[in-house]
């Protein structure tokens, strides 16, 4: 019993420094990024979109059915810019149509969208707005090189857009679900190209 009483004593002895030792400083939060540091990570997020930069311009179709007057053909310009030293990138898009190939060009869609990086979500975020009205707060997918997806739910079902970027070719495609994301209907095709 003395030689067990011995050791807890010899214990205590050597561990009695390391009691006394003063506690450790507690950890510091992580201080936010600086405004350089944020605004490269938004560039790098933004690095797979800066395929779209630049002017457009092509042609396409939209057919909302037979009670709006089916199948309609349109002319189309679009210009996507880097904007606030390219941690966003502003969307234009500018498409006309005719009545009757002597008539003048009238303005058949005006959309602005702007593409960003949100932190907070982990993801990046599209807001596209239309002329006479509306707002989505979407988010632009990467589903592969030069290849994004984005989509929105409205009252009559689910819409997606589709892009499809590559050698100086971008082709959109505008489908519509009415059951919930199952099965899909195109209703709109573009195919714009890089303008020299």
């Amino acid at each position: 019993m003395h030689a067990r009483n011995l050791l807890v004593a010899l214990a205590l002895t050597l561990a009695a420094p390391v009691l006394a030792a003063e506690p450790t400083p507690p950890v510091r939060p992580r201080q936010p990024p600086s405004a350089a540091e944020a605004a490269a990570r938004h560039r790098e997020k933004l690095s797979p979109f800066q395929v779209l930069v630049g002017n457009w311009q092509g042609d396409g179709w939209v057919d909302m059915g037979p009670h709006a007057g089916g199948r309609k053909t349109f002319q189309l310009k679009e210009t996507v810019q880097p904007h606030l030293d390219g941690t966003v990138l502003v969307v234009e898009g500018l498409g006309t149509s005719r009545a009757s190939p002597t008539a003048p060009e009238v303005p058949t869609h005006q959309a602005l969208g702007v593409l960003s990086w949100d932190e907070a979500a982990g993801r990046v975020r599209f807001s596209a707005y239309r002329f006479g009205g509306g707002v989505v707060d979407t988010e632009m997918k990467l589903l592969g090189d030069g290849v994004f997806q984005w989509g929105f739910d409205m009252p009559q079902g689910r819409v997606r857009f589709t892009l499809d970027v590559r050698d100086g070719v971008w082709v959109e495609k505008g489908e519509l679900s009415l059951d919930g994301g199952k099965t899909f209907g195109q209703f709109l095709e573009m195919t714009v190209r890089r303008a020299k």
